[in-house]
């Protein structure tokens, strides 16, 4: 499933330098970062994460379009 997920971020976001440095875990909490992207807000760890969480299919973040925005 992770390999799914990876593909998924370099289709949509088409920068090697994402995929790159591209981290997939089940414990978001143990992950060390400025930003974290995740379709959940909590339950895996996502409340634990000392950087920014970039909540992806959200109102203010409905898209990769829109991450990529904020990233760059």
């Amino acid at each position: 499933m992770l390999h799914r997920e990876r593909i998924g971020v370099e289709k949509h976001l088409g920068f090697f330098e994402f995929v790159h440095n591209l981290i997939l875990a089940t414990n978001k909490g143990l992950l060390k970062g400025d930003y974290l992207i995740d379709d959940y807000v909590s339950g895996r760890g996502q409340e634990y994460f000392e950087g920014e969480l970039i909540h992806f299919d959200s109102k203010q973040y409905p898209d990769w379009l829109s991450i990529v925005e904020r990233l760059l």
